[in-house]
C-alpha cells in the first residue's frame, strides 16, 4: 500500500512535485526525491524537477550532482530567474565565484526583486571582502522586503564582518522581532556584541533548542552561540559544556593516523637536500606575504596590523595555493602522490604555479605593494610554497598550546577543520602542527617570521615595528591604529579586531578548570616547552 504521502499512480506531474515541495519543507528528503525521480522517469527534461532534484542535493551537500542537476534545469529553461539563482547559490557554495555571480546577475535582471538572488549576490561579494558592493545588494534586498529574514540576517553579518557592530545588532534584533526562533539571526546577534548579564538572546536559544524541529545542523549553531554568550557572561563552566555539546553533535571523523602519516611523508621527503636540489624555482616575485599557523593564534590580528599600511592589501583567506597543489595531487588519500609530483616538479612548472598565484593576487588587487594571504592552515604547504614563490615572506602565528586550542574549541569551524571536534584529538592535531613547523624552521629556504601572540599583545609597538620591518617596506603609524581601520574581515576574530590591543586572552585557558583536563593530556610534551 503506497502511504498518503507518495505519488499515486497516473497523478499529474505538477501534483507530484508540489508533493515532493510539501515534503522537502518537512525534511523528509527520501519522500521528496522518492516524488522528483518518479516525474522523471516519465519526463526526464522537466526542468522543475531537475531543479528540485538539485535543492535536495544540496541539502545533502552533493553539490557536484547539484550543479549538474541545476545547469540541466537552467539549459531548459534560461530565463527562469530561480533556476538561475539556485544555481548561482550552489556555484557560491563551491566558491566558483565568477560562474556564481554569473547566474546571480542574470536572476537578477530576469527578476529584480527577487530577494533570494539579491542576498546571494550580495554573499557573494562579501565572501570576496567586497563589503561595499555587498551591502548595496542587502540593502536592495530590503528595499524589496524590510521584513526579509534572509536579507537582514545576511546584512547583519556583513556589517559585523565591516566592524560596525551598533547596526548589525540592530539588524538582527529586527530580524528576532519578526521570528525569535530564527537560527542565524541569534547566532549573528551573539557574535556581534559581548553579552551582559540576563542577555535576552539566551533564553531565545535555549527555547530554540528545546523544538523538535530544530536540525542538528542548528543544534551546532546554537550550542555555539549560547556557549559565547555565557563565555561573555563569564559563566565558564557552563560556556564549555554548550561547546563540548556541540562537538558532539557535529561527530568526529578525523583520522589523527593517517593525518600523522602526512606529515611523516612531508618530514620525510623535504629536507634540507630536497631544497638545495632545486634552487631558482618559481616566479620570484616578493609581493606575496603567507600568514601561516593554528586558527585562533592571532592571524586575524597580525593581517589587521598589516593591512592597516597604505602599501599592504589584505586578502584574507585564500584557497588558491591549496588549489594550485591540487594540481600536484595534494589531498589524495595516498600522500606520495603529492611528494612524488613535487620531486618531479620542472622549473617551468614550477613559475607557470607561481605565475598564477599572482594572477590571482591581481584579480583581488592590482595596485598595493603586498598582499597578505591570510589562510592559517597553509602553513602544511611551505614546500609548496617555497618552489612556485621563493621570494614570498612568511609570518608564522604562534599562541600558547593551551589558550590556542581552547580558543579553536569555542568556534564553530567548518567541517574541514574535523579535528576540532574533540580535546584530545584537538591537542594531537596541534602537536602534529609544531611538529612539522619545527621541520620547516629548519630546511625551508624562506624568509619566516615568528610572532607570538603573548609578544604581540604586551609589547605591541615593537612587535608591529618588527613586523613591518621584516616585510621590507617604510613604517607607517596607521598599523598601530589598526582597530580603525576600514575593511571586511571574515574569521571569528573580526570583533576582536576592532578593539585596542589587550592582553585579556593571555592564560584565559585556566577559567575553565579540569573540563580542559583531557586537552592538556593530548598536548603532553608541547606544554614542557
Amino acid at each position: 500500500m503506497i502511504p498518503a504521502s507518495l505519488p499515486t499512480a497516473g497523478e499529474p506531474a505538477e501534483k507530484t512535485l508540489q508533493r515532493g515541495i510539501d515534503l522537502q519543507r518537512r525534511k523528509r528528503f527520501r519522500e521528496a526525491e522518492f516524488c522528483y525521480q518518479t516525474v522523471l522517469r516519465t519526463q526526464p527534461k522537466n526542468a522543475m524537477a531537475l531543479n528540485l532534484m538539485g535543492t535536495l542535493a544540496i541539502e545533502a551537500e552533493h553539490y557536484d550532482a547539484a550543479i549538474a542537476y541545476m545547469e540541466k534545469a537552467v539549459k531548459l529553461e534560461p530565463d527562469n530567474a530561480i533556476f538561475r539563482n539556485n544555481l548561482g547559490n550552489a556555484y557560491n557554495v563551491t566558491r566558483d565565484i565568477e560562474r556564481a555571480r554569473k547566474h546571480l546577475k542574470k536572476a537578477i535582471a530576469l527578476d529584480g526583486r527577487l530577494i533570494e538572488a539579491l542576498c546571494n549576490l550580495g554573499r557573494s561579494y562579501r565572501s570576496q571582502l567586497e563589503g561595499d558592493i555587498a551591502e548595496g545588494f542587502y540593502r536592495r534586498a530590503l528595499a524589496v522586503d524590510s521584513q526579509s529574514l534572509t536579507a537582514l540576517a545576511g546584512m547583519g553579518d556583513l556589517l559585523t564582518d565591516i566592524g560596525r557592530q551598533t547596526e548589525a545588532v540592530e539588524c538582527f534584533g529586527r530580524a528576532l522581532a519578526i521570528d525569535p526562533s530564527h537560527v542565524e539571526a541569534l547566532a549573528g546577534m551573539a557574535l556581534a556584541r559581548r553579552a551582559v548579564k540576563d542577555d535576552p538572546a539566551l533564553p531565545l536559544i535555549r527555547a530554540r533548542l528545546e523544538l523538535p524541529m530544530t536540525t542538528d545542523r542548528e543544534r551546532v549553531v546554537l550550542h555555539h552561540a549560547a556557549g559565547k554568550i555565557l563565555n561573555d557572561q563569564r559563566e565558564y563552566r557552563l560556556a564549555i559544556r554548550h561547546f563540548a555539546q556541540a562537538k558532539a553533535i557535529s561527530g568526529n571523523d578525523f583520522d589523527i593516523d593517517r593525518h600523522t602519516q602526512l606529515y611523516d611523508s612531508f618530514i620525510g621527503t623535504f629536507d634540507a637536500d630536497f631544497f638545495a636540489a632545486r634552487p631558482k624555482m618559481g616566479n620570484p616575485s616578493r609581493r606575496p606575504v603567507f600568514i601561516v599557523g593554528m586558527p585562533r593564534s592571532g592571524t586575524t590580528l597580525t593581517e589587521q596590523i598589516c593591512a592597516s599600511h597604505r602599501d599592504i592589501y589584505g586578502a584574507g583567506e585564500l584557497s588558491t595555493i591549496r588549489s594550485l597543489a591540487g594540481e600536484l595531487g595534494f589531498d589524495k588519500l595516498d600522500p606520495s602522490v603529492f611528494t612524488k609530483a613535487m620531486a618531479a616538479l620542472t622549473p617551468a612548472k614550477a613559475k607557470e604555479l607561481g605565475s598564477k598565484y599572482l594572477d590571482d593576487l591581481s584579480k583581488r588587487n592590482s595596485k598595493a605593494r603586498l598582499v597578505v594571504d591570510k589562510m592559517p592552515h597553509n602553513f602544511e604547504m611551505l614546500a609548496f610554497i617555497s618552489l612556485i614563490l621563493p621570494n614570498a615572506r612568511i609570518i608564522h602565528c604562534r599562541r600558547d598550546p593551551m589558550d590556542n586550542c581552547t580558543s579553536c574549541f569555542m568556534h564553530n569551524f567548518s567541517e574541514a577543520h574535523g579535528y576540532n571536534a574533540d580535546l584530545t584529538k584537538l591537542g594531537q592535531y596541534y602537536r602534529q602542527y609544531d611538529r612539522l613547523m619545527r621541520h620547516w624552521a629548519k630546511v625551508i629556504p624562506l624568509d619566516i617570521l615568528d610572532m607570538p601572540y603573548e609578544e604581540t599583545v604586551s609589547d605591541f609597538e615593537n612587535r608591529a615595528r618588527g613586523l613591518i620591518g621584516f616585510l621590507g617596506i617604510e613604517w607607517d603609524d596607521a598599523c598601530l591604529r589598526f582597530h580603525e581601520t576600514e575593511r571586511t574581515v571574515r574569521t571569528p576574530s573580526r570583533w576582536q579586531v576592532r578593539q585596542p590591543i589587550y592582553s585579556s586572552s593571555v592564560e584565559r585557558w585556566k577559567l575553565y578548570g579540569d573540563a580542559l583536563d583531557p586537552l592538556k593530556a593530548a598536548l603532553g610534551p608541547v606544554l614542557q616547552r
